[in-house]
């Protein structure tokens, strides 16, 4: 017999195959993890795009007038006149959260404050606490808000991120 040295066809067969194995569980694992920093992209960019939008809104309404000054206070639009004089309202349209500002004498001018919006709910709350039921009293008669509450629903991708806060306008 000769001494012949070489690789037979089931050997390098087995060979294959368990490169296929330890390939396909390196595959998964790495899109595993990039789905992982994905997903976790996504929710930090609708969370800061909704810690941004409800931080204005609150900012915003802490500068009511005055208790006369809120035009129209429903669950999906606030607005009301600045101490500036200006009349500013916070509406969703569609799926944008838009700030519609105007300055007399001037046209109104809509800046959107963010996108891939799902929900916005204002909740009106009286000095004791508690939720106005129904329709708040607005202008030109003096309200009876003590203070509003801003639930905001973004999302980005297939998650979606809810901030609340509460806010008392300085004027009241």
């Amino acid at each position: 017999m000769r001494n012949e040295k070489g690789v037979t066809l089931i050997e390098m067969v087995l060979t294959i195959v368990l490169l296929g194995i330890i390939g396909i569980i390196t595959a998964e694992v790495f899109l595993y993890s990039t789905r992982s920093v994905l997903t976790g992209d996504a929710v930090r960019e609708a969370t800061q795009v909704n810690r941004l939008a409800v931080d204005r809104i609150i900012r915003e309404i802490r500068n009511v007038r005055n208790n006369t000054s809120v035009i129209t206070a429903n669950a999906t639009t606030f607005e009301f006149t600045n101490i500036d004089g200006d009349t500013i309202k916070f509406v969703l349209a569609g799926t944008d959260l838009n700030r519609v500002f105007t300055d007399p004498p001037s046209a109104a001018v809509t800046n959107k404050l963010a996108t891939n919006v799902s929900g916005l709910v204002f909740t009106y709350l009286d000095n004791a606490g508690t939720a106005i039921a129904g329709a708040p009293i607005v202008a030109p008669a003096a309200t009876n808000i003590w203070s509003v509450q801003a639930a905001l629903t973004v999302g980005s991708g297939t998650e979606a991120v809810q901030f609340r806060s509460q806010v008392h306008p300085r004027g009241f």
